[in-house]
């Protein structure tokens, strides 16, 4: 898990959890022996890098994005991108000019 830098400014959340989602969090804890908030905001980065190859498959397949795009939006390189994309049953041609940006991006 990224840790952010020293001089990054963090912001505080809040969530309110069920008294059964809050035992199966300190078990969780406990098994993985992380504290409870670093357990969160692992999941919390896990779920944010998650939906963001999920959007950038779909503006992908939309046209609204290149491969080199959705691979930026991503936060991934081009390769991984097209593994995605081929995972999900995407066409993924490039284009002479797509396969440029994609160089470039690696």
């Amino acid at each position: 898990m990224r840790m952010p830098s020293p001089d990054a400014t963090t912001i505080a959340r809040r969530i309110q959890l069920t008294d059964d989602e809050d035992k199966q969090l300190r078990q969780l804890s406990q098994a993985e022996h992380l504290p409870e908030d670093v357990l969160l905001r692992k999941w919390v980065l896990d779920g944010l890098a998650y939906t963001r190859l999920e959007h950038a498959c779909v503006l992908y397949q939309r046209g609204q994005l290149n491969l080199s795009g959705a691979a930026r939006y991503a936060n991934v390189g081009v390769e991984q991108i097209m593994r995605e994309l081929t995972r999900r049953g995407i066409e993924h041609s490039p284009s002479v000019e797509q396969f440029a940006d994609g160089l470039e991006t690696l």
